[in-house]
C-alpha cells in the first residue's frame, strides 16, 4: 500500500535553522516532482531508487543517499518506472553558513538515515515540535561536516574563490574574465577547473546564480519584476524574463504567484 506522510510546522520561527515541513512517500512508478521552492529541501531514500535533475545534471539515486534541493533552483526528481523509491524529507530555511558537503546534488550519507527516522516520530510528540525538529537538523548539519572533514576531498580554493566574488558582485557587470583576473589565473585554466569541480562553466554558475536570487527577490522583495531583474544585475527586462522563463518554466510573475500560494496553504491547510 502506498503511503504519504506530510506535515507542516505552525508560523512559529526559530534562528539558525527553521524546519518547514516534513514527511515522507512511498512514490507510484514514475512519479515526478518539479515545484519550485524557497527554501532547502533534503529527502533521504530509504528504499527504491530514481532520477534527480538539477543545474543541467541528471544523477540516478538509490537508498542512502541523499538529493539536495536549493532554494529557488530549477530541479525535477522521478520515481523510476520499476523500482520506485521511499524516501523521507525535511524542508527547512536557514540564516547560517552551511556545511559545503550541500553544495553536492547527491551524496551518500548513510548514518543520516536514523536521523530522519527519528524526524518521523515528531508527529507524536504534543508540544515542542519546532524545537524537535531543529534539533534534528542540528544533527544533520553535524553530520555532515563529519563526513566532510572526513573526506579526501577538498573544495578547490580558486573555485571557492570564485564563488564568494561572484556572491559578492553579481549585481555588477562581471565578466568571467574579470574573476580569473581577480584571482590572477589564466581564464581558460580558471574555466576549466571551475567546471571540472562544479560540473558547470562560470559563466552558467553566474548565469543561475543571478536567475535564484532574482527568483527570491521576487519573493521577498516587493514583487516587482523590474525590481527582482535590476537586483540580480540584469537591465534588460525583456531578456531577464526571456531567461527566467527558460531557466525555471514559468515567467516571473507566474513564479512568484506559484511560491505565494504554496507558502500560503502551508498555514492554512
Amino acid at each position: 500500500m502506498l503511503i504519504r506522510e506530510e506535515y507542516r510546522v505552525t508560523q512559529k520561527r526559530l534562528a539558525g535553522l527553521n524546519p518547514i515541513t516534513w514527511g515522507q512517500q512511498e512514490c507510484e512508478c514514475g512519479f515526478s516532482v518539479d515545484v519550485p521552492r524557497p527554501y532547502w529541501l533534503l529527502h533521504y531514500v530509504v528504499s527504491g531508487s530514481g532520477t534527480f535533475e538539477t543545474g543541467g545534471a541528471k544523477y540516478s539515486v538509490s537508498p542512502s543517499q541523499i538529493f539536495v534541493v536549493h532554494p529557488h533552483r530549477a530541479h525535477r526528481y522521478t520515481a523510476d518506472e520499476k523500482n520506485p523509491w521511499h524516501y523521507i524529507w525535511i524542508a527547512f530555511e536557514s540564516d547560517i553558513e552551511l556545511p559545503h558537503l550541500l553544495d553536492c546534488d547527491v551524496f551518500s550519507a548513510p548514518a543520516a538515515g536514523r536521523i530522519f527516522s527519528d524526524i518521523m516520530t515528531v508527529s507524536k510528540l504534543e508540544s515542542g515540535k519546532e524545537e524537535f525538529l531543529a534539533a534534528k537538523l542540528w544533527e544533520l548539519i553535524s553530520l555532515f561536516l563529519q563526513m566532510q572533514n572526513g573526506t579526501s576531498h577538498r573544495p578547490n580554493p580558486y573555485v571557492s574563490a570564485a564563488k564568494e566574488y561572484i556572491s559578492q558582485n553579481f549585481v555588477s557587470d562581471i565578466k568571467i574574465s574579470d574573476i580569473a583576473k581577480e584571482l590572477n589565473l589564466d581564464r581558460t585554466y580558471f574555466s576549466a577547473i571551475f567546471k571540472k569541480e562544479t560540473g558547470i562553466s562560470p559563466q552558467q554558475f553566474l548565469i543561475v546564480y543571478r536567475l535564484e536570487r532574482a527568483a527570491e527577490m521576487l519573493v521577498n522583495g516587493d514583487g516587482s519584476v523590474a525590481s527582482a531583474a535590476y537586483a540580480a544585475g540584469y537591465s534588460d527586462i525583456v531578456n531577464f524574463s526571456r531567461m527566467f522563463k527558460k531557466h525555471f518554466g514559468t515567467s516571473p510573475s507566474r513564479y512568484r504567484e506559484s511560491i505565494l500560494a504554496r507558502e500560503s496553504s502551508l498555514f492554512t491547510n
